[in-house]
């Protein structure tokens, strides 16, 4: 953010919800409370597995 050259790199909206993205990281660092989510979309319930194990198939 110190970076003159920035704001002239990005548009106003993108900084905005580059700042607040980076303002919940560093409460997430400061307060221990990172999480990951993985979601998976598909149009219909039975297009994939319930479970992800076929995923580990590949990269064993």
């Amino acid at each position: 953010m110190a970076d003159p050259d920035i704001p002239k790199m990005f548009d106003e909206r993108f900084r905005r919800m580059w700042e607040f993205y980076l303002a919940g990281a560093e409460l997430g660092f400061r307060h221990g409370g990172h999480m990951v989510f993985q979601i998976q979309l598909a149009k219909t319930r039975d297009a994939v597995p319930l479970t992800r194990d076929y995923l580990l198939s590949g990269s064993r």
